[in-house]
């Protein structure tokens, strides 16, 4: 039986790339054994997929640092071609994927309209569709149309792998009590709800439920999160409140999800982790709405969004600081809203 070697290049974020297992999925459902799938993805986000057995390998692009001039694009090209791919699926869309999918030696090379040099490409598909899956999954259909009939579904949710422990021993005997995780951060301020509504938040669930609250986030989230759980004023429950803020790595961070409750955030990375477990998910979205399309791609979800504040969206990912000096996308949500989300998958 012929083997296809099939590429995946997708550098954005840690959520973009999340969703990319998506597409891993559908070329396993669609060609089980007699398929390879290779990724190409930004580095430090690889051990996404370090245990995902059906990803025979990823190649990093370090596009910030080592890899980040000429030479280093050249290094990345060299290490595609040496792949000998039947096809590259390029799910992104900048200068350097452009140019590294045109040079990727492979046979068919799909990628979007949109997409820098596109018009080398041996396939293009118009960028259109209700989610970033459903988008990325036009290019599996422009390499074969066979995929038309695996279209995804939000009732059936994409899978990601964890370790079955974690490096952390305190992690590992967390995970034996139920928790909830909340991620309070983003990288775009404005992406983030209110403090006073994470710390109202925190304190409703740790007097109704059981559960522990651990809060997590990146190095950037740190002092955010310190100061929310700083002023969750119940001291009777303030013990079950755990900060593991810069301290998990992406292996940590996935296994954290995978045995979690339920998981609460903003519109960033951790709600699309959490679909690839089918963990439930509440996102809080503010400048950004659904309709841009990355929304946690379950049904097992719900967003919370503020319907009346008629300047939404202002950008596909948000500001560092409000257009309009308001902040009225975030602020008019009320912890009962967020609560009232909560309550639906404890």
């Amino acid at each position: 039986m012929y083997m296809r070697k099939i590429g995946i290049l997708q550098t954005a974020f840690l959520g973009d790339t999340a969703m990319v297992a998506a597409m891993v999925d559908k070329v396993h459902e669609a060609y089980g054994k007699d398929a390879e799938v290779h990724l190409v993805i930004k580095k430090g986000l690889e051990e996404l997929f370090k245990h995902d057995k059906r990803v025979k390998s990823v190649i990093t692009f370090d596009k910030q640092a080592a890899e980040k001039g000429f030479l280093g694009l050249l290094k990345v090209i060299r290490k595609v071609r040496r792949l000998k791919l039947d096809a590259m699926l390029n799910a992104h869309r900048s200068l350097r994927s452009g140019i590294v999918t045109v040079l990727s030696g492979a046979k068919v090379k799909v990628g979007f309209k949109e997409a820098v040099l596109s018009q080398l490409f041996t396939k293009k598909v118009n960028r259109v569709g209700v989610h970033e899956v459903i988008k990325n999954h036009a290019l599996l259909e422009a390499y074969d149309p066979a995929f038309k009939k695996f279209r995804p579904q939000t009732a059936s949710r994409y899978k990601l792998f964890a370790p079955q422990k974690s490096s952390i021993n305190e992690l590992n005997k967390i995970s034996k009590e139920p928790y909830i995780v909340i991620a309070p951060g983003s990288k775009w301020h404005t992406k983030r709800w209110t403090k006073e509504g994470y710390i109202n938040l925190a304190e409703r669930i740790l007097a109704n439920y059981n559960h522990d609250v651990i809060f997590t986030g990146d190095k950037n989230d740190e002092a955010l999160i310190k100061d929310i759980i700083s002023k969750i004023t119940n001291n009777n429950v303030k013990t079950r409140v755990i900060n593991l803020a810069g301290k998990l790595n992406i292996s940590d961070l996935l296994f954290l999800i995978s045995k979690s409750s339920l998981v609460v955030t903003n519109d960033s990375a951790p709600q699309h982790i959490a679909v690839g477990f089918d963990v439930p998910v509440v996102a809080i979205f503010g400048p950004t709405t659904k309709g841009l399309g990355y929304y946690p791609f379950s049904d097992n979800s719900v967003v919370v969004e503020a319907f009346e504040v008629k300047c939404r969206p202002c950008g596909l990912h948000g500001h560092m600081k409000c257009p309009k000096k308001s902040h009225d996308c975030m602020t008019s949500m009320s912890p009962e809203h967020v609560y009232y989300a909560v309550k639906k998958f404890l």
